[in-house]
């Protein structure tokens, strides 16, 4: 059995992330810590990636970028982003999906590494695998997180989610809505997460109570959106108004809202996260909360560009605003729906 990363962690009592500081000298740390390390790699016969090292001495004037889902018009858009910001450096860029799978994330990020790439920009596939994050803290060279926050000491750019939410829901109990559902998100998603704290701080704000039952998480793709949809309209207490997880949830609502008959804002209000370049087309566009992605990506750049010519600076974490697109899918409730 393999000697990882983490087990010289455990047996030295201190942090992944500082192990790896040890090995690839990208951070001060203490002689009686080092010693420790080297104690802990002797004893367990731990062997350091390979290309790390190689990494050091080599330079491929190329970024790596693993994105969680192609197919998803975000990592698309924030790859635009990556790859404008690279081209005006001289960089080359190369593409992985993960298809929001974590082991294919982790042979995206071996096969770009083996591929001698300066740095990685990864899009993570989840915010729990402690195994993902390890083998990211280990690989020896720059990396930037976009999206989803992780645990981690490592640079990333994310987008403010809590407050951003909160004011579109908002928006929605002061027009009088008291049952606001949410559909979307994997359960343990950083953004799932904060985007749920922004659904309950717009309640608690107003001294409201969520009523729980109208948040259906881990639903991941349009097809369980839809029937999700579908679920929460035939309740006998059904909602009034909607808010979407994200642009992928958002179809699965409208084409659910649709088979329904049911008209925005006159039957349901309805916003959501993404924007979508199609959704002024629709009879009643939706309001939404639109991403800046090519900024996220530009932004994400400039950081692992920062980092390669200068392995010690400070991490940073990049927190940016999406911008509200009020396009009038939020009214009052249909009469007789009305709560107080």
């Amino acid at each position: 059995m393999s000697t990882s990363l983490a087990d010289v962690a455990r047996i030295s009592g201190v942090s992944t992330a500082t192990v790896s500081h040890v090995i690839n000298g990208t951070r001060y740390v203490s002689p009686s810590t080092i010693e420790k390390v080297q104690r802990a790699i002797a004893s367990t016969g731990y062997r350091p990636n390979p290309y790390a090292r190689a990494l050091r001495t080599a330079t491929s004037e190329s970024i790596g970028f693993v994105a969680s889902d192609v197919a998803n018009t975000y990592s698309t858009s924030v790859m635009r982003g990556i790859a404008g910001a690279l081209r005006t450096r001289g960089y080359t860029l190369l593409v992985a999906n993960a298809d929001e799978d974590p082991a294919l994330e982790r042979e995206a990020i071996e096969a770009l590494v083996e591929r001698m790439v300066d740095g990685l920009i990864v899009a993570p596939t989840t915010s729990t695998d402690p195994i993902s994050f390890e083998q990211i803290e280990e690989i020896g060279v720059p990396v930037v997180l976009v999206d989803r926050a992780v645990p981690l000491d490592l640079d990333q750019v994310l987008v403010e989610n809590v407050d951003s939410v909160a004011e579109v829901v908002g928006q929605m109990l002061d027009a009088g809505h008291r049952r606001i559902a949410v559909v979307g998100g994997r359960a343990g998603h950083s953004t799932t997460t904060e985007r749920m704290q922004g659904w309950r701080k717009a309640h608690t704000d107003r001294g409201l109570v969520c009523d729980e039952s109208l948040a259906v998480l881990d639903v991941f793709d349009a097809s369980r959106a839809r029937h999700a949809t579908e679920r929460l309209f035939a309740r006998e207490n059904r909602p009034t108004a909607l808010f979407s997880m994200s642009n992928v949830m958002s179809l699965g609502i409208l084409r659910a809202l649709s088979d329904l008959r049911l008209v925005i804002p006159r039957d349901v209000s309805f916003a959501a996260f993404d924007d979508i370049e199609w959704i002024d087309l629709l009879d009643h566009p939706v309001t939404c909360l639109a991403q800046p992605t090519e900024e996220v990506g530009s932004n994400a750049v400039e950081l692992v560009l920062t980092r390669i010519a200068n392995p010690a600076v400070e991490h940073r974490v990049v927190r940016l605003a999406p911008s509200l697109c009020d396009r009038g899918s939020i009214a009052e409730p249909p009469r007789g729906r009305r709560t107080v």
